[in-house]
């Protein structure tokens, strides 16, 4: 991830399918989906079940997608998947994020 670029977060993280676009469109704009650490807290607070789980390791730039968790992400597409997440969804929070423009309030990362 380019350090010049703007990020921005939820002022308030969402619930639901939402959160689970938001997770997906962070891990990719953080460039964790491709093997990357990335301060993750600086998106959110609270994701400490994808810790527990396996899915997100702590490491010492930050937290890293581990295997199981990048297929666990992935599986999220898939159809049957209750967690599914439409691709144009996370397109769209993607590019929120990188704008600070869309749905619900948003605030640049520090």
């Amino acid at each position: 991830m380019d350090s010049d670029n703007r990020l921005y977060k939820l002022a308030v993280t969402p619930a639901g399918r939402r959160l689970w676009t938001y997770m997906a469109a962070i891990l990719e704009v953080t460039e964790m989906t491709q093997g990357k650490p990335f301060p993750l807290k600086r998106f959110m607070a609270n994701f400490q079940t994808h810790l527990d789980g396996g899915r997100i390791e702590s490491e010492p730039d930050g937290y890293r997608l581990t295997r199981l968790g990048h297929d666990y992400f992935q599986a999220r597409y898939q159809a049957g998947n209750p967690q599914r997440i439409e691709r144009a969804a996370v397109e769209q929070m993607i590019r929120s994020i990188r704008s600070g423009v869309g749905e619900g309030e948003w605030i640049r990362l520090t």
